[in-house]
């Protein structure tokens, strides 16, 4: 098979790429304070030099009080962290790339301890509490309606400092993607349920980011089926219930479902080759 595809320009909606090369977003916890300094933008500016098409960076925690999960990771709120993500901005563009952030809630991957507040615990679906000790909080109504709005206001940031996008991280057994699963979501209000209750979370989010950034803004929506601790674990198990998962998600206002797997060139489910991204599509 040719490779030449992946260096022809790409265009999607108002997206266009130079090239089909995408960097998938990789924790490097470089970020000291969550501030992007001279080596991130480095970092940045080198990749698009060399060709990457679209950048999607390393998770950048929203602007809630249990965002983050790991030390030295960069945040997508505040005047410092998003001055420091200007300077990466502009200097992938300077290179012709182009580059979007992902924008990430760790949820009850928190652990007590983590900064910036270490009495704050992780934030979930459902409540846990072990020797009488509350380790995730369970979400309040209200506490789901300030977590959606700290996405579509780093949404909002990232559009007034020149990002080409963003993408909202719901895969890998973080926040948004806690919501999805009946084993970590055990809510009995209309955020739990069957899958298209436990979606209500995601479309709500994707909504507001879309609201805040207006239609021609590209989302991308990562997702995926296996987990960090279970890479067989599956939330859909047939070609017709990833239908009824997706299309709410992509009515909402997704452009772009960025669909991690472990092996992609597994075949999703029996009788096809596709993987998951070919079934997606």
């Amino acid at each position: 098979m040719s490779s030449n595809p992946l260096f022809q320009p790409f265009t999607l909606g108002a997206l266009e790429l130079p090239s089909r090369v995408v960097m998938a977003p990789m924790t490097r916890t470089f970020c000291p304070g969550g501030v992007p300094h001279a080596g991130v933008v480095e970092y940045y500016r080198r990749r698009a030099a060399a060709g990457v098409g679209l950048i999607i960076t390393e998770g950048t925690t929203v602007g809630h009080r249990a965002a983050n999960g790991y030390p030295n990771v960069p945040r997508f709120h505040g005047e410092d962290a998003l001055a420091g993500w200007k300077q990466v901005v502009d200097a992938v563009h300077a290179e012709g790339g182009r580059i979007v952030p992902q924008l990430w809630h760790v949820g009850m991957v928190r652990r007590l301890g983590t900064e910036p507040d270490a009495n704050v615990p992780g934030y979930g679906p459902s409540e846990k509490v072990k020797d009488g000790q509350v380790l995730v909080h369970g979400m309040t109504r209200d506490d789901i309606r300030e977590v959606i709005a700290a996405f579509a206001q780093a949404a909002r940031d990232a559009k007034a400092i020149g990002m080409d996008g963003v993408e909202i991280h719901g895969a890998h057994g973080y926040l948004i993607d806690q919501f999805f699963w009946d084993s970590s979501n055990r809510r009995s209000d209309e955020y739990g349920g069957d899958l298209a209750a436990r979606s209500r979370f995601a479309i709500e989010l994707i909504q507001a980011v879309r609201a805040a950034v207006g239609p021609d803004f590209p989302i991308i929506f990562r997702f995926s089926q296996w987990k960090q601790q279970d890479y067989s674990a599956r939330l859909v198990e047939t070609p017709q219930a990833l239908a009824a998962f997706l299309e709410p998600l992509s009515a909402a206002g997704v452009d772009i479902f960025h669909c991690s797997t472990r092996r992609f060139w597994e075949p999703e489910f029996e009788g096809s080759e596709l993987n998951l991204a070919g079934w997606t599509r």
